[in-house]
C-alpha cells in the first residue's frame, strides 16, 4: 500500500517541493506522515540516489521511462498526471536557430516516449 512510505526515506529536488505532498494526496496519505531524506538540485541526482538505494524518488513517467525498462528503477504504484510541466529556458543571448532546433527535437522526443 502507498502507505508503507511512511517508513521510507522520500528523496526529493528542491525545484518540486510540492511532489511529495500533492502525490500523498492524491494517495490518501497525511503528507505529514512523509519522512523527507535528502533533498538535490537536479533531478538527475535525485535518480541516481534512488538507484543507489539511498530512498525512494518521485519523478517524471518520460524522465525514467529507460530506467524502468532496464530495471534499474521501479514504479510500484505507477504514475499520476500532475499540472507540473516540463520547460526549456534559454537566456535572449541563446535564443538563436540552434535553441529552436533543440526545443524540437526535444517535444519531438517527449512525444515518442509517451
Amino acid at each position: 500500500p502507498a502507505a508503507a512510505l511512511a517508513a521510507e526515506s522520500l528523496l526529493h529536488t528542491t525545484s518540486r517541493p510540492q511532489a511529495w505532498p500533492s502525490w500523498a494526496r492524491h494517495n490518501g496519505i497525511s503528507a505529514e506522515a512523509l519522512r523527507y531524506g535528502q533533498g538535490f538540485e537536479h533531478l538527475y541526482y535525485l535518480l541516481e540516489a534512488a538507484v543507489a538505494g539511498l530512498g525512494v524518488a518521485i519523478a517524471p513517467e518520460p524522465l525514467v521511462a529507460e530506467d524502468l525498462l532496464a530495471g534499474r528503477l521501479v514504479a510500484p504504484w505507477g504514475f499520476s498526471d500532475t499540472p507540473g510541466q516540463l520547460a526549456l529556458w534559454l537566456p535572449k543571448r541563446a535564443a538563436d536557430g540552434r535553441a529552436r532546433q533543440l526545443a524540437q527535437w526535444l517535444k519531438n522526443e517527449l512525444r515518442q516516449a509517451l
